[in-house]
């Protein structure tokens, strides 16, 4: 290091290296943060660029395209409702520019101390370059993961109050699948295009005031992976089920139809 040039003052510059070395300390301790939640980790970029790769455990409130005012309005409701505890804030935009800035002021505008926000720097095209920083791998998420025996599940098949999601593979449903179900394949848990055509799926088709039973082929990744991205689309995980050892159960097997 040295002293910056101009100044009569102790001013230092920073070398690259010590630049490179303070980005990647608090890329580690954002990716530390989202896992223990001793901070939050906000993601505000839009759904395509987050959806092929996230931090783990991190929060998606997008605020592109910037000049859409709704998306601000939500992330400042947000911000009250769940940011308002004095642990800090991590943001993670394309490049750590323009919608860290946008999303910074937001979250002030909303309350939130501007001392506890930090904006990872450059964004997710730094993280990319990180291993394991950023993952589609949605089945290891820190959620509190809800099930429902196959019986209940059976009880709600035909009735109106319940929607049942098959998560399975387009021709295994097809094959046989619950009464009055909807399918989305997440056979490809990790697969960006999976994931968007579920997410859309939500958003368009899906009551989110409503319990959801998730069903795959053995009530696990497949079924953890749909409630993440439902979480995404809005959906509160206390409302999502996934139904005990999915298919594989004889009594859910017995149950299904082609029609």
């Amino acid at each position: 290091m040295h002293k910056a040039a101009g100044h009569g003052y102790g001013v230092l510059t920073k070398t690259p290296e010590l630049v490179r070395e303070e980005i990647e300390g608090m890329m580690a301790e954002a990716v530390a943060a989202a896992k223990d939640k001793s901070a939050h980790v906000l993601d505000v970029r839009e759904w395509d660029n987050y959806v092929k790769g996230r931090m783990a455990d991190s929060m998606w409130c997008p605020i592109f395209p910037l000049e859409d005012d709704s998306l601000a309005e939500a992330m400042g409701t947000y911000a009250k409702e769940n940011l308002s505890d004095g642990q800090k804030i991590y943001i993670i935009c394309n490049s750590g520019k323009r919608g860290a800035e946008k999303a910074t002021g937001v979250l002030k505008e909303a309350g939130i101390d501007g001392s506890l926000i930090y904006t990872v720097e450059g964004g997710a095209k730094a993280l990319e370059s990180e291993k394991g920083a950023l993952t589609t791998n949605r089945a290891d998420e820190d959620i509190d993961w809800k099930t429902v025996t196959a019986a209940d599940a059976l009880k709600a098949v035909g009735g109106s109050d319940i929607q049942i999601l098959d998560v399975r593979d387009n021709d295994t449903y097809a094959k046989g699948h619950l009464k009055g179900s909807i399918q989305s394949s997440l056979k490809e848990i990790e697969d960006p295009a999976a994931q968007t055509a579920m997410y859309k799926m939500a958003k368009e088709e899906m009551d989110p005031s409503k319990p959801v039973y998730l069903l795959c082929y053995s009530g696990n990744k497949c079924a953890k992976t749909g409630i993440s991205v439902m979480k995404d689309a809005g959906f509160d995980v206390d409302n999502l089920f996934i139904i005990e050892n999915g298919a594989k159960d004889k009594d859910i097997q017995a149950a299904f139809v082609t029609e």
